[in-house]
């Protein structure tokens, strides 16, 4: 009995296996033949590597530009075919602050590259002084100082320069080659409106692109395209933290929102600016919001959302909070018994100075009677008598 039972649970583990290989490969699509130039050399860029990278040992290996598509291929004889009409974006990435340069392929549908399914495909070549070897046969000139660490920082500028150009060319030489039904342009990261944060595992820099949101140096890669994004939501942004987070929700409904965390505060104005500047909506608000629930009600009925105010809720949140904090800075409220208690003593305060703007009065009717001190010095001795306090005062004289 136990090996029977041991059995059955072998094949429900590898029933939910296959199960969940097919959901994953359920937007593969086949492919059609890559149509390979016979006639002439094609076009190409040889000494590059590729990620995700191939079965064993990571090799070089030369990249072709063919009829209707890309051929990368190494010395092992492994390939992988790129039709143009599955190349939904293209971009040439500088080795300018970067160790590597890059020409980085995003497709419409994923592809099958190995075991694993891919939607990123990305060649590139490594720009340090670790690619190349210096020690050849030739004799080398010895210098010591800031004269050959100018001549190594000359040298290594150059390098870099020649490597964007040699991929930049090459990049532009795939977009002429893509027929017009299947055009695409070249698109380039702006360094300068990057920002750091966190899209998946590590911190990176993100960088917008003319029509996109990329970071191409580490893989997982991310690409979303703007014209894909229906409101970017910025979580915990209140004062007194140093990071905030960015949920980027799509038009489709149904597609997970993007959640790109950790960004610090100093980069908020920037990125709002770059939101306005591509004409995507934003809304801002203190508290991590629960983006799974929110989508469950969004797609359950999408009219309805829409009709009772679809995506205020976020603004009204924030304005709410601003409320809030206008509340806490304002007077405090006094309730009824309170206010009683303060008239009462208002009108206490009332009577003590009527009294006190009688005495008032009376001083000024008094000085106003032309009286010297000495007259009403003998006008005060002689109340004293009258109360009987001038005798308290002699015989507390005739005890000491």
């Amino acid at each position: 009995m136990q090996d029977i039972a041991q059995q059955i649970t072998d094949l429900r583990k590898n029933a939910v296996r296959r199960e969940q290989e097919k959901k994953e490969l359920e937007d593969v699509v086949e492919q059609d033949k890559l149509q390979v130039i016979r006639s002439r050399k094609p076009t190409n860029l040889d000494n590059v590597f590729v990620r995700p990278g191939l079965d064993g040992k990571r090799v070089p290996g030369e990249v072709e530009v063919h009829q209707n598509g890309l051929r990368y291929s190494d010395h092992r004889g492994s390939q992988i075919d790129i039709l143009f009409s599955n190349i939904k974006h293209l971009f040439f990435q500088p080795c300018t602050h970067e160790l590597i340069v890059i020409i980085h392929v995003h497709l419409k549908d994923p592809i099958m590259i190995g075991k694993k399914k891919a939607k990123d495909v990305q060649f590139y070549r490594e720009a340090t002084d670790m690619a190349f070897d210096e020690t050849g046969n030739r004799k080398r000139k010895h210098r010591y100082g800031d004269e050959e660490e100018f001549e190594q920082e000359q040298e290594e500028r150059r390098r870099r320069t020649q490597l964007d150009k040699i991929f930049k060319s090459f990049a532009d030489k795939i977009e002429l080659a893509a027929p017009g039904e299947d055009k695409f342009g070249t698109d380039v990261p702006f360094r300068e409106l990057g920002f750091n944060g966190v899209p998946n595992r590590s911190n990176v820099l993100c960088q917008p692109t003319t029509d996109c949101l990329v970071q191409l140096t580490e893989p997982p890669f991310m690409v979303l395209t703007l014209d894909e994004i229906e409101i970017v939501h910025l979580e915990r942004v209140q004062f007194g933290l140093k990071n905030f987070d960015m949920v980027c929700v799509f038009k489709d409904f149904h597609r997970a929102p993007a959640h790109i965390n950790t960004v610090p505060v100093e980069s908020l104005e920037n990125v709002k600016d770059w939101l306005d500047s591509v004409n995507i909506a934003y809304s801002e608000g203190p508290l991590n919001l629960n983006w799974s629930t929110i989508m469950k009600t969004v797609t359950a009925d999408p009219h309805q959302f829409f009709v009772d105010g679809g995506w205020s809720f976020l603004t009204m949140e924030s304005d709410d909070e601003g409320e809030d904090e206008e509340e806490e800075e304002s007077v405090f409220e006094m309730s009824d018994e309170e206010l009683a208690a303060s008239d009462e003593s208002s009108e206490d305060e009332s009577e003590f100075d009527d009294d006190a703007s009688a005495d008032e009065g009376d001083a000024s009717d008094e000085e106003s009677g032309g009286e010297d001190w000495d007259e009403l010095e003998k006008k005060a001795k002689k109340k004293d008598r009258e109360g009987g306090l001038a005798e308290e005062d002699t015989g507390r004289k005739k005890k000491r």
